[in-house]
């Protein structure tokens, strides 16, 4: 069984519990209350109570919905039809959630019976067609037979109130005739005598309605079978049905007979077994038989009698919803404290559990936290390792590549003591100072704190004092726009060192030369990820010409190759001397 279906058969014992408890009060109050409903059947209620016991015990909810359809039965009885309807609606909610069977349509049945009482239609509609509808999908004889007459009595009805409410309808008395049919072939086919005497008296009341003196003969039928049964209370019943059909059709010596009759019987009736409607029923023969024989203080007695009957069941119905609204608040206060209880018993288990769980995983945590811990510092404890170690490689490896290329630069060197043709000695000093470029960005990186970047500032710089060295330009006025702050990443800032040093070189070669006060400026500027370097001198000026091609000098073909994979877009001006403007992304 699921946890929900197991939570709501709890709920439903735990009302079951409250209810057995206080039932013996409940009745007393109702009774107490109001003196309009008939006392409860003791035996039924020691029934009932029984049946709730059991089903407790054994936590039946199919006999706990059977116990407070008992209920419902004994206060119908009674005559507190509120308080039955809500013992109905109880075991409703059960039985609904079986599914279709013969207890279903049977409580749908007793629904209808206690709607058309307190004259509620649409209620009774609907409760009379459910249980038609089940009892036709279970294909129940005695199921059917109790839905006939729920249909039947809803036709039976004057729901208008004799025209006044054009909202409801007035009786089909040929609806109801129908049913009654249907029901009669039904009982005669499965033969149950009860059933049989239920649909001679429905029958002969029609008939009576009807003005057809062959109603006589349904109820004498009713009569027969009774005293087949040898049932005092049904017995006495039907003389009283039998009775009222001989009076409308004037046998008045019948009548007498049977009324004899029925006063001998009367006191040896069980208390349990005059209910309300039986009263009424008696008060209301005597008063027309009396009339009829013009017995006139007798008619008076008993018609008070009637009117006394018909206002203490206009009182029982106000006073009845006094009653359920007591018991209602007594039973949901009890409901609401052994909720409360239950509610602070499942807190409590929930809080146990959950201290448990947190000092388990809070033990887990601790266990985990420490072998975490051991695993961090074997690998902290590893990593330094490997951390000097690497940092040993780094330094043998810059400290290789800056003899590589000193070694490079030396060769070079030696090569130009031995030349004597001035271009070659031109090539060769410009090569020297394209690996002297690279030498200072090695520098840089090796000097540097960032890994993968080169100062701006720093690496230019570097690269004019060098290469204003090389060709003797000290005296060069040089002006510098560079933030500290810039840095780019190793590809990016070895072209613009390869671009700055081709622009140098020609400035030496062709701006510098026989001018009073050379200059040379740079900038290079970052906004975004956009940068601009500007290089500019004040020399005669020079724009190289374009296309770059392989005709192009050696020095321009590389600005052209870095501006390339820079993809950069670079000009050309003449502006006091010439002036160089780079744009590239990062």
């Amino acid at each position: 069984m699921s946890k929900i279906g197991l939570s709501i058969q709890m709920s439903y014992f735990a009302k079951a519990l409250i209810i057995l408890v206080m039932v013996s009060g409940v009745s007393s109050i109702a009774q107490t209350l109001t003196s309009h409903f008939l006392p409860l059947q003791p035996h039924k209620v020691q029934w009932a109570n029984a049946v709730i016991k059991n089903a407790l015990k054994t936590k039946d909810t199919i006999q706990l919905a059977e116990g407070w359809y008992l209920y419902g039965k004994i206060y119908e009885a009674a005559g507190d039809y509120l308080t039955a309807k809500r013992y109905f609606l109880r075991s409703l909610k059960i039985q609904e959630k079986r599914g279709d069977s013969f207890e279903l349509s049977r409580l749908y049945f007793r629904l209808t019976e206690i709607e058309r009482t307190l004259f509620h239609y649409k209620e009774a509609y609907r409760y009379a067609h459910l249980a038609l509808q089940v009892a036709e999908r279970i294909n129940s004889s005695k199921a059917l037979s109790l839905a006939y007459s729920s249909v039947q009595s809803i036709h039976d009805m004057d729901w208008s109130e004799g025209g006044k409410n054009v909202k409801y309808p007035s009786p089909n008395y040929d609806s109801v005739l129908y049913y009654l049919r249907k029901k009669e072939k039904l009982v005669n086919s499965y033969g149950n005598p009860m059933d049989v005497r239920a649909v001679m008296i429905n029958l002969g009341a029609e008939l009576r309605r009807r003005n057809d003196p062959k109603a006589i003969d349904y109820y004498q039928k009713s009569l027969d079978i009774c005293l087949k049964l040898q049932k005092p209370t049904e017995i006495t019943i039907a003389k009283l049905h039998l009775a009222g059909a001989c009076l409308q059709f004037k046998q008045l010596r019948k009548v007498k007979s049977l009324i004899q009759e029925i006063d001998q019987e009367i006191p040896a009736l069980p208390p349990y077994s005059i209910d309300r409607n039986f009263q009424t029923s008696i008060n209301l023969l005597y008063r027309d038989y009396y009339a009829a024989t013009r017995n006139w203080q007798k008619a008076f007695d008993y018609a008070q009698r009637v009117n006394a009957s018909e206002r203490q069941r206009f009182l029982a119905d106000r006073e009845g919803a006094i009653s359920r609204l007591s018991v209602e608040y007594e039973t949901e206060q009890k409901e609401a404290e052994l909720k409360a209880k239950q509610l602070e018993l499942q807190l409590s288990q929930q809080n146990q559990q959950t201290q448990q769980r947190f000092v388990q995983i809070l033990v887990v945590l601790l266990v985990g936290a420490l072998g975490i811990s051991i695993a961090f510092y074997r690998i902290s404890v590893k990593n330094h390792r490997l951390s000097e170690s690497n940092a040993l490689l780094v330094r043998e490896q810059n400290h290789r590549v800056k003899n590589n290329l000193q070694l490079v630069s030396s060769l070079l060197n030696l090569q130009l003591n031995r030349l004597t043709d001035d271009a070659t000695k031109n090539v060769l000093e410009e090569t020297q100072l394209r690996i002297e470029v690279m030498s200072v960005l090695q520098r840089t990186l090796y000097t540097g704190q960032t890994l993968g970047e080169v100062n701006v500032h720093d690496f230019l710089t570097e690269i004019v004092k060098v290469g204003l060295q090389t060709f003797d330009y000290e005296h060069v006025q040089v002006q510098t726009n560079i933030s500290h702050s810039l840095h780019l990443p190793i590809d990016h800032a070895m072209r613009i060192g390869l671009i700055v040093n081709e622009l140098l070189t020609n400035a030496c070669k062709y701006a510098f030369p026989d001018h009073e006060a050379p200059q040379w400026s740079l900038s290079c500027e970052q906004s975004n990820r956009h940068w601009t370097l500007q290089v500019a001198d004040n020399g005669p000026g020079f724009i190289p010409e374009k296309p770059i091609s392989k005709k192009s000098s050696f020095g321009m073909r590389l600005i052209q190759l870095q501006a390339d994979q820079l993809y950069a877009k670079y000009v050309f001006e003449i502006q006091e001397g010439s002036l160089f403007r780079l744009n590239f992304k990062v």
